[in-house]
């Protein structure tokens, strides 16, 4: 499941930058703060159990609390994998706002590095970032592109890939979709 939540990450990654920037109006610090508590939601893959022609998807429930970690986030997911069956992880996303990268460590597993698109977008930790990098998809070189986007109770991520050093279309690998756990407080009456 590694390789899947390179998604999650990527999605508040922009908002490491929090840790390093704190002026007021920064994109950054304002995505941190609207990324940060508990979601809601499910994520979607493409089985690979299946063959390679089959376009055959498979939903898990999962729950996500994002939370300040020394100069990053983390992100800790859990997820329903079936009858008696639950996978927890916690990955920690830092972001270098000056290179445009974001890293994301899991205990056990080499850092991720990406190229962060669209944080100077960010308004009000609302917006679309597109990250891209290398990696692998199904035990092959791949490239990616997670696409981002950032809402104030809605966070959604696409990650697509396509194999190393082709020019083909990238594909579908996963896609996740959050809610806050809590409703926003009432600000206004209608």
């Amino acid at each position: 499941m590694r390789s899947v939540w390179i998604g999650l990450l990527a999605g508040v990654v922009a908002a490491a930058a929090w840790a390093q920037s704190p002026a007021a109006g920064n994109p950054a610090r304002d995505a941190a703060l609207a990324l940060s508590g508990d979601w809601t939601g499910y994520l979607e893959y493409r089985d690979y159990s299946e063959p390679a022609t089959s376009t055959k998807r498979v939903q898990l429930p999962t729950w996500l609390t994002v939370s300040p970690s020394g100069t990053g986030l983390s992100f800790h997911y859990i997820y329903d994998d079936g009858p008696r069956k639950t996978v927890d992880e916690t990955d920690i996303v830092v972001l270098d706002a000056a290179k445009k990268t974001y890293t994301s460590t899991e205990a056990g597993h080499p850092a991720e590095v990406y190229t962060v698109a669209g944080l100077d977008q960010l308004r009000e930790g609302h917006g679309q970032l597109v990250m891209t990098g290398t990696g692998t998809d199904n035990n092959q070189p791949a490239e990616l592109r997670l696409t981002v986007t950032i809402r104030r109770n809605l966070m959604e991520w696409l990650l697509e890939e396509r194999p190393a050093g082709s020019n083909g279309e990238f594909t579908f690998r996963h896609f996740y979709r959050f809610t806050r756990s809590k409703p926003p407080a009432v600000t206004a009456g209608h």
